[in-house]
């Protein structure tokens, strides 16, 4: 069997999958804050998940920038007692096989270009909004080359010194911060509409960097409750638009809080 799971700033979802195309019911856990800890509870998981069949390898997405060779957490904001862990030997020590990693934004990117809102289309950017903002681009069914990464949310918007990151404005940990309250009970409409209008500012900023055909939005902020409102968020696009003869489609994610998952499962599959 191999291990499927997504490490976010919040849980982690763990799944066997038997290397076809889906997988069985996943297991969700609070992310610890620090590492060894992590590593602990996603080994007792995962011994779960397969219920004593062997484990041969394991795909993980996380939440922060990797070394060039995915096996190194250098910066993660929202796991900082992580950093500077190498996460791949850690994690294929606890599993006892081989354990590739990949950042969790960019699995979930190829989940969807994959298996939901992207399939079918060649230059697909998903942009997941959530406890943090990241984004990635896949081009033809594969995520596109980095050298460390893709890190859009912490685009400056703005040219002062002071102009704040594009995660700050947006982000359910930036809103926490900004209105003192958890996202999810913010209801008042004006607040959601600025959201609204500062993820569209980003958002276009990524458009004309990225020039995808569909932009696929996905994370809690974008498809969970009190969403932000896209219709919003296209409306306010083509408003900022001076230079695109058209805008790319944009979709909401339609593979919730498994788009990592099967963004695991296609890594494998490729």
């Amino acid at each position: 069997m191999i291990i499927i799971a997504d490490i976010g700033a919040t849980h982690m979802r763990i799944a066997a999958s038997d290397a076809s195309d889906s997988f069985e019911e996943a297991i969700v856990l609070n992310t610890p804050a620090e590492g060894d800890a992590g590593v602990a509870a996603f080994r007792d998981a995962a011994l779960r998940a397969v219920h004593g069949r062997s484990i041969t390898q394991g795909v993980i997405g996380i939440a922060g920038l990797l070394s060039a060779n995915r096996q190194i957490l250098l910066r993660s904001p929202h796991l900082r007692g992580w950093e500077g862990k190498n996460v791949a030997d850690a994690f294929g020590q606890a599993l006892g096989v081989p354990v590739r990693f990949e950042n969790d934004v960019a699995l979930g990117a190829l989940g969807e270009a994959r298996f939901g809102a992207g399939r079918g289309i060649s230059i697909v950017a998903y942009i997941a909004v959530g406890t943090g903002v990241n984004g990635a681009r896949v081009v033809d069914g594969r995520i596109d080359r980095t050298a460390f990464g893709f890190e859009i949310g912490h685009q400056l918007l703005g040219l002062d010194a002071n102009a704040p990151e594009w995660e700050a404005l947006v982000s359910g940990s930036g809103l926490e911060a900004r209105y003192g309250t958890p996202p999810r009970d913010i209801t008042d409409p004006a607040i959601l509409n600025e959201c609204a209008d500062n993820i569209a500012r980003g958002l276009y900023n990524t458009i004309l960097l990225w020039s995808p055909e569909r932009v696929v939005l996905g994370g809690s902020l974008s498809i969970g409750v009190n969403a932000i409102p896209l219709e919003r968020v296209t409306t306010t696009l083509r408003s900022i638009n001076k230079e695109l003869p058209e805008l790319p489609d944009i979709r909401l994610a339609a593979l919730g809080d498994h788009s990592g998952l099967y963004g695991a499962l296609a890594l494998n599959l490729a």
